[in-house]
């Protein structure tokens, strides 16, 4: 098969489709629909005025006849001007006035003004209810201004009676209202105008206005989370947040488990690299995905020094706040019903060779390895039999062949089963019999409830799901209480509780593959019965009972004394079954008390607990029981022994842990002198405490479910020294539950504070310094303790005098920060740590195992970073946005060191590494069409980040290490993970070579093109090394459509991400990564190409031959960019009128369908986000999946 590869840069056209795109719709949108007017009247009647209006406009006029007879004649011209600006001119020379509500003009009598001074109070809310800190309440006849509090409460002093308010603030439309002596209050609620530069920033130690921030953070507000159905917290905050990455693939870049990345890499050893978890102001051991999506109220991402440092020494993979929803006004009801059907995968994306195909490349194979020896006998003597101590599988392809040459076969009988298995496709079978589309099903129902003295949130979810192997479920409950009350006019009180219960039934994950077996086997017979495999390519988990071979299997088949090798994944799967049960519990309290109205006191408590608990049974005819029973038995003397008791397997595990967070806090937050200056500021302590208690694990042999009753076993004989093994010709161990019992806690004591001041609304400075203290780390203090601080900047440009008459500019702020965050590893201390153990054939003696040397310099990672950052609103917020550029520079960063073996250890973990990460992030919003029943809005997020490894002293290893592990290999001044491999040379007779670090070839040829025997060179050489790329993408973001008619909503996101390089795995080399093998292997087994394709060199792997080095050659390094259309939602929301009917207040309806599509520059099918990059090996990719959602409030 000819492969093509695209060379376009999806970089470019990324950013001319969603930023020429926008930007011209603008332009067309903002002609049509700027509602702006032209008049020109000329001593016209008042009458014919208000008509030619109403003519041109969506604007209509209610009055009483009686002011047309009071009316005078108007005069005016006005170009291109708003309605405001136009009634201004008509209404200015009459005796009467004009109120604006929507679409309604109302003609009301005059007051007449008055010298008479007085106070205005008032609140201001958002469309939530919710108080807005920091809104310019200004009085329009005069300069003077306000800034409301931190409970959107202002007070300001007016010199007319009645007096006119003008209310601004960010991402709000303006808002206008009078206000008389009597009452002189005003409750006002804000209309969102560009709900993505959302009001306020919330930082988990208080509330700040976005006009008095300094720093970079993105809010993500409840209604932009629920726009689209969301699996999980996660996964509603994926592609919303320019430089926040969630890598659903964390082994295609060598980590171990899923992982959110924020402006790029900030550790170089492996550990924790998610941000810190907030939720309502306290650190959680949370993960986002246990928490309840319908819970949150907003999600505040902080990117920045200026607002992550205040977190301290855990702040440097960035902060993410959680703020739960509480109660405000009437008491709702909202329930939503959720189904998720996800589709078994399509296999047909892995990009694989057919089931014939397969056979014929692992037929040549066979044909090569024979060629090498003189009998097909002394080829399969290296595979070892009984008893002889080395034991090798090799495929039932094989072992046809032997039995063909041993006679036991005619060739034609050989080719008939040939043909008879190309027809099958084992992972085929997988798919149909193993899998099932996953169905979920969630239901959740809140309540809430308030008034001005309590209000009080609760929530119910519970899900349900069947995961995608057949026998796999689980069940999560989850139960929220939060209550807020008011029991004195000084004093606040919150008190809240979370608790979950999960539930799990899974099968055993070792069969959880769909690699599992050869391509030309079968799970389900002729017949209709399952097949049975004579043997398979793996043991058990718990004997070290490895794979063994058609010779061995036929042997102990034929020998009563021995278990069954015969295998059929479906038994297996239905052999073992792990139940486990997980139990969460958050309870949290806060007390405010309110000494003054700009000074309050606060104190708070929270306190986590997980237990967890998992069984595993497996049968005692299971796969595993029979292999490990195959390998403890030993045949001596004509007598057989057995060293596993007769019965089953049962596995307990009990685990635990629980944390503790104590804060206490002064607030200070005034504004003075009619609000020219305003300042606030926090100072306070926090302790924390993580403990994980040692974990209690149990596991008997010989065990009835039954009974509940197990046999005891010589524990040190078998665990250590073993039993002789008749199979493997040595002695075999079996695992029991570990000795080591571990514990681990963890403090620290914190003190910190954070200000800023504010002059006329127009500039900003902010700083913060926290000092932490922990028992993790040196000896001395000033290791011990790290001072951690921020200062910041900003301005308010379109609040100067000289921006202000500038229409088409709604909002301009310039700002600017430093900070410093750091990082703790748990993984090392400053002390030598060593482990107290009893000898296990002597147990009475004991010892200490080292397993750290002491480190008392020891301290944390330190990161500093700078940002400069723009945000903006132009065109009556039709357009919005934000710009960041910052430097993070990370030192004092742990690296694992090796030491010499003979001073107790072979490594020692020391802060001797640099890393600078530099980027830009660009969020760009468009609200292009906003008219009755229109509306249609786009966002652009983009994040650039290059990272570099500026100092690192570490051990080092040969080229293939850098090759084989880029995330533990590096060298200064090149990218972390970066993708290293050789020069190709060329290719000579299907011989494909490199250059070593001379330029010369690794394999020398004779005059016939047939490598010279001793010639294959071994490259160790560094210098032979090549850096190809990162493994990291440089780019990614989204790019959102959202298109409203009348009840109906469209959505579609789609998520893009680019810079990076991934490796193509051309050939399998050996007999054991057959069964996945690429497409590319039609190729290789065809005399199309025979001089131009490499051809198999060897059998079992081995780094040093000429397929590992042709695997890590540049020429096969391709671009990972892609672009994926992520969801696509259609949403109906019920007219009021009809629900009113049946006593509901809304009713919404959402179909969304999930990775729909999606393009890789890479070709043949390759999903980067499922596709491990530097080995060049293909997953499961990702499935489709539909979504129903019902949303009903009362």
């Amino acid at each position: 098969m000819k492969q093509t590869h695209k060379t376009y840069s999806l970089t470019t056209k990324l950013c001319l489709q969603f930023l020429l795109v926008p930007l011209f719709l603008v332009l067309v949108t903002l002609k049509s629909n700027a509602q702006t007017y032209s008049f020109e009247f000329k001593n016209t009647p008042f009458k014919t005025v208000i008509a030619e209006i109403t003519s041109k406009t969506n604007y209509q006029f209610v009055f009483d006849a009686s002011y047309l007879q009071q009316a005078k004649p108007v005069t005016i011209t006005v170009n291109s001007a708003s309605i405001n600006q136009i009634l201004d001119a008509v209404f200015q020379n009459q005796t009467f006035s004009y109120t604006l509500s929507e679409n309604t003009i109302v003609i009301v009598p005059k007051k007449a003004s008055t010298k008479e001074s007085f106070t205005a109070k008032g609140l201001v809310i958002d469309e939530n209810k919710q108080p807005i800190p920091g809104v310019v309440v200004k009085n329009k006849s005069s300069n003077n201004f306000v800034l409301t509090d931190a409970n959107g409460n202002f007070s300001i002093n007016l010199s007319e009676n009645p007096s006119v308010l003008v209310f601004s603030y960010l991402g709000y439309a303006t808002e206008e209202r009078s206000v008389a002596k009597n009452p002189a209050y005003v409750s006002l609620q804000m209309q969102v105008n560009a709900e993505e530069l959302s009001a306020v920033v919330v930082n988990g130690y208080q509330t700040i206005s976005r006009e008095r921030s300094t720093a970079a953070a993105t809010i993500l507000t409840e209604k932009k989370l629920n726009e689209n159905i969301n699996v999980d917290l996660l996964s509603a905050i994926e592609g919303r947040v320019a430089g926040l990455v969630y890598n659903k693939n964390p082994n295609g870049l060598g980590a171990d488990q899923p992982e959110l990345r924020g402006r790029g890499t900030y550790s170089i050893e492996q550990g924790n690299t998610n941000p810190l978890i907030v939720v309502d102001g306290l650190p959680t051991e949370l993960t986002l995905d246990q928490i309840n999506p319908y819970d949150v109220e907003s999600v505040t991402v902080l990117k920045d020094g200026a607002a992550a440092s205040i977190y301290g020494a855990r702040s440097a993979n960035g902060v993410i706040v959680v703020t739960t929803k509480k109660a405000q006004g009437a008491t709702k009801i909202s329930v939503n019903s959720d189904f998720f059907i996800n589709t078994k995968p399509d296999l047909d994306l892995l990009g694989l060779a057919s089931t014939a195909q397969v056979i014929d490349y692992e037929t040549r194979l066979y044909n090569q390895e024979r060629s090498r020896f003189a009998t097909t006998e002394a080829m399969f003597q290296s595979y070892g039999t009984v008893a002889n101590g080395s034991i090798r599988y090799y495929s039932p392809l094989y072992q046809l062949y032997r039995d063909r040459d041993a006679g036991l076969f005619s060739q034609a009988a050989v080719d008939q089963t040939l043909s008879n298995w190309a027809k099958n496709d084992y992972m085929q079978e997988y798919r149909d019999q193993v899998w099932q589309n996953e169905f979920r099903q969630r239901y959740n129902i809140s309540l809430s409830t308030g008034n001005t003295k309590s209000n009080t949130f609760v929530s119910f979810n519970y899900d349900k799901g069947k995961e995608r192997v057949i026998g796999n479920n689980n069940e999560n409950y989850n139960l929220y209480f939060k209550n807020s009350f008011k029991p004195k006019k000084w004093l606040d009180i919150t008190v809240g509780l979370n608790g979950q219960y999960q539930l799990a039934d899974d099968t055993d994950g070792s069969y959880n593959n769909i690699f599992l077996q050869n391509r030309y086997e079968r799970i389900i017979g002729e017949n209709g019965n399952r097949e049975q495999a004579d043997y398979v390519n793996f043991g058990d988990s718990f004997a070290g009972a490895t794979p063994i071979n058609g010779a061995v299997a036929r042997i102990l088949n034929a020998t009563p004394a021995f278990k069954s090798t015969r295998f059929n994944v479906l038994d297996a799967l239905d052999e073992g079954v792990t139940n486990s049960k997980r139990i969460g519990l958050r309870a949290f309290t806060n007390l405010q008390f309110n000494i003054t109205k700009a000074i309050s006191y606060s104190t708070q408590f929270q306190y986590e607990l997980n237990e967890t608990r998992r069984e595993t049974y497996l049968d005692v005819n299971s796969y595993k029981v029979r292999s490990a029973a195959n390998a403890l038995t030993n045949f001596a003397s004509n007598t057989y022994t057995y060293g596993l008791p007769v019965g089953g397997r049962f596995e307990q595990l009990n685990r635990a842990s629980n944390a503790y967070t104590f804060r206490n806090q002064l607030n200070l937050d005034k504004s003075f002198d009619e609000g020219t200056h305003a300042i606030y500021a926090i100072a306070g302590f926090e302790m924390r405490q993580t403990f994980t208690p040692r974990s209690v694990q149990d596991i008997r042999y010989g065990y009835d479910p039954v009974t509940l009753s197990s046999i005891i076993i010589n524990e040190n004989e078998l665990s250590i020294t073993g039993l002789p093994s008749y199979i493997y010709g040595g002695r075999k161990t079996l695992s029991v539950a570990p000795r080591t019992q571990e514990e681990s806690k963890n403090r620290y004591v914190s003190f910190y504070t954070n200000a800023g001041y504010t002059f006329k609304n127009k500039y900003n400075l902010t700083g913060s310094f926290r000092i932490d203290q922990t028992n993790l780390y040196g000896v001395e203090f000033n290791d011990r303790s790290r001072p951690l601080w921020s200062v910041g900047l900003g301005w308010n440009a379109s609040n100067e005098d000289f921006l202000s008459n500038i229409s088409w500019l709604e909002m301009l702020k310039v700002r600017g920060s430093y900070g410093i965050n750091g990082r703790t590893d748990r993984s090392t201390s400053r002390y030598a740590t060593f482990r107290l153990r009893n000898d296990q054939l002597f147990p009475s003696l004991q010892f200490l195992d080292l397993t750290n040397l002491a480190n008392p310099m020891l301290r944390w990672e330190k990161t500093a970073t700078t940002n400069l950052g723009v945000d903006f609103a132009l065109f009556k917020n039709r357009l919005f946005g934000n710009i960041d550029l910052y430097n993070r520079y990370s030192s004092d960063l742990i690296v694992s060191t090796e030491l010499d073996p003979t001073v107790g250890t072979t490594s020692i973990i020391l802060n001797n590494g640099a890393l600078r990460n530099k980027g830009i992030e660009i969020t760009l919003g468009g609200e292009w069409l906003r008219t009755k029943d229109w509306k249609l809005s786009s966002t652009l997020v983009y994040a650039y980040n290059k990272n570099t490894i500026e100092d690192v002293n570490k051990a080092i290893p040969t080229p293939f290490s850098y090759i084989q592990s880029p995330n533990s290999n590096f060298f200064e001044n090149d990218a972390f993970s970066s993708l290293y491999g050789f020069r190709y040379g060329g290719i000579v007779n299907g011989y494909p070579y490199v250059l070593d670090e001379n330029g010369n070839p690794s394999i020398q040829f004779d005059a016939n093109g047939q490598p010279i025997a001793g010639t294959i060179k071994s490259i160790n050489d560094n210098k032979a090394l090549v850096n190809l790329g990162t493994l990291i993408p440089k780019f990614n973001g989204s790019f959102s459509q959202r298109v409203a008619y009348k009840q109906f909503e469209l959505g579609m996101l789609f998520i893009y991400s680019g810079g990076n390089k991934l490796r193509k795995n051309p050939v399998p080399d050996n007999i054991n990564s057959i069964r996945a093998a690429n497409i590319a292997v039609s190729d290789g087994t065809t005399p199309r190409l025979p001089a131009d394709y490499p051809i198999t060199t060897h059998i079992f792997s081995n780094i040093n031959t000429i397929n590992s080095q042709f695997r890590a050659a540049d020429i096969n390094v391709f671009s990972a960019d892609y672009i994926k259309l992520r969801n696509i939602s259609l949403s109906y929301s019920l007219p009021k009128t009809m629900v009113t009917k049946v006593g509901l207040a809304s009713a919404r309806l959402t179909g969304q369908v999930n990775n729909l599509w999606y393009a890789s520059a890479a070709g043949d099918d390759i999903d980067p986000e499922t596709y491990s990059l530097n080995s060049g090996s293909y997953s499961i990719p990702l499935p489709k999946s539909f979504l129903i959602g019902v949303n009903v409030t009362f």
